[in-house]
C-alpha cells in the first residue's frame, strides 16, 4: 500500500509508473487548491485519483494523514516540509533536484539551468527531520545542450531521470550513500550571477554548497551582468517558471 504526497507533472509519472506495476495507492495528499494553481508544473489530480478509487486529499493539514496505513510513501515534486512526526513513523522517499550531497537547498533545477554547462543530476532520499539531508537512495546525472535545451525541456530531462530512478529502485531501496551538512550555505536574495559563481565553484572543487530559495523579484534581469549569463539567466527564468522581467 502506497501513499503519494505532490501535485505537479512528476507526481502523474510516478503515480502511472506505480499503477502499471499493480501497486493499491491508498491516498494522494496535494496542495489546497489556491495554491495549486500558483504552482510551478502544478498537474490538478482529481480526475486521475477518481478513476482509480484513490483518495485525494488537498490540504496542508498533515494529521489528516499521519494515521493512514501505507508501506512506503512517494514525496515527488512537492516543497513542502514534510513534519517529523511524519518521516518518523513512514518510510517517504523524496526527490531533489541535483546530485546529493554536493547540491541541497531550493530552486535547485532554476540554478541548475542558469550554471548553463550541459550537465546537471537529480537524486533520491529518504526524507528525515533536516531538510536534504535523508540518506541518499539513488543519483542520475544527465546531459543537456546548454544552447538550445528551453527550461521545459530540463525540466521534463529532470523528471524523466528521476522516475528512472525510482524504476531502478522500485521495491529494492537501498541506502547508497550518506547526507551531511552542506560546507558552504548561501544567503537569500544574493546576486543571483554571484550564487551560480558559488554554485560552479563549489561542484569544481567537489565542496558540498547550500543553495538559497529564489523569490518573485529574484527574476529580474539586471544590466550589469555579461551577455552569456543574461541569456542563459533568460532561458532558467522562463515557463513554466515565473517569466523573467527587464
Amino acid at each position: 500500500m502506497v501513499g503519494i504526497i505532490g501535485n505537479t507533472n512528476l507526481t502523474k509519472k510516478v503515480i502511472d509508473f506505480l499503477l502499471s506495476r499493480g501497486e493499491k495507492i491508498k491516498y494522494v495528499f496535494g496542495l489546497p487548491p489556491l495554491e495549486l494553481e500558483k504552482k510551478v508544473n502544478g498537474c490538478n489530480l482529481k480526475s486521475l485519483c477518481h478513476e482509480q478509487n484513490i483518495k485525494y486529499i488537498q490540504s496542508n493539514d498533515w494529521d489528516l494523514i499521519l494515521n493512514e496505513e501505507v508501506d512506503i510513501v512517494y514525496e515527488m515534486g512537492d516543497s513542502r516540509f514534510v513534519p517529523p512526526r511524519f518521516v518518523n513513523k513512514y518510510y517517504v522517499v523524496g526527490n531533489h533536484g541535483a546530485i546529493l550531497p554536493l547540491v541541497q537547498g531550493g530552486a535547485s533545477l532554476v540554478w541548475g539551468r542558469m550554471l548553463n554547462n550541459g550537465k546537471w543530476g537529480v537524486s533520491l532520499m529518504r526524507l528525515n527531520e533536516k531538510i536534504d539531508e535523508g540518506d541518499i537512495l539513488s543519483v542520475k546525472n544527465l546531459d543537456y545542450c546548454p544552447t538550445s535545451t528551453t527550461m521545459k525541456d530540463f525540466v521534463e530531462l529532470c523528471d524523466d531521470a528521476t522516475l528512472s530512478c525510482i524504476k531502478k529502485n522500485y521495491n529494492n531501496f537501498s541506502i547508497i550513500d550518506n547526507n551531511f551538512s552542506p560546507t558552504i550555505r548561501v544567503p537569500k536574495k544574493k546576486d543571483s550571477h554571484e550564487v551560480v559563481k558559488i554554485l560552479k565553484f563549489s561542484l569544481d572543487n567537489n565542496i558540498s554548497v547550500y543553495l538559497p530559495p529564489r523569490s518573485p523579484e529574484e527574476s529580474v534581469l539586471k544590466k550589469e551582468w555579461s551577455a552569456d549569463f543574461s541569456e542563459a539567466f533568460r532561458i532558467a527564468n522562463d515557463y513554466p517558471y515565473p517569466k523573467y522581467r527587464t
